[in-house]
């Protein structure tokens, strides 16, 4: 199980989320990237993606509908604001259950000896939203999926 840090800064109102994976960041690129793969770890646990559609380029969407172990289903998407091949995905985030509050996500991705460090940023428009999404489990919502994509990772050739 991979190891995950958070922190939450005073500013931007983040929660950030901070692995090194042992993989290359050519693989962590594209099990970000690429639907099929999204599909498979971009959850929490006990939670299923029935669609998955992203466009990796600036201004190119995404939309993830997943259902969570009780069978009901919900949507998130957004826009990609800024794509940096093998280093960098930025976009909007936006829940179809709170469509007034978009959120944004920041996901860096570093290659070390050994593998990739991953960051993946939360931002959110205020403090009560930040602080709101860590006391809803935020954390665990974060952690999980990273935990998943590791696996995944070892298993992609």
């Amino acid at each position: 199980m991979v190891d995950v840090v958070f922190d939450a800064p005073a500013e931007p109102y983040a929660l950030v989320a901070t692995a090194r994976l042992n993989a290359p960041v050519e693989k962590v690129w594209t099990a970000h990237i690429e639907a099929l793969y999204v599909q498979q770890w971009w959850a929490p646990a006990g939670y299923i993606n029935r669609e998955v559609e992203i466009n990796a380029t600036e201004g190119g969407a995404w939309r993830v509908v997943q259902s969570d172990p009780e069978g009901n289903a919900f949507s998130f998407f957004g826009r990609f604001e800024k794509v940096e091949p093998l280093r960098l995905l930025q976009c909007t985030f936006t829940a179809e259950l709170f469509t007034e509050v978009r959120t944004h996500m920041r996901i860096e991705m570093s290659p070390t000896q050994g593998g990739t460090v991953l960051v993946t940023s939360h931002i959110f428009p205020d403090l009560y939203h930040r602080d709101g999404f860590i006391h809803l489990g935020g954390m665990d919502r974060m952690r999980e999926p990273i935990q998943r994509l590791a696996a995944l990772l070892r298993t992609m050739r």
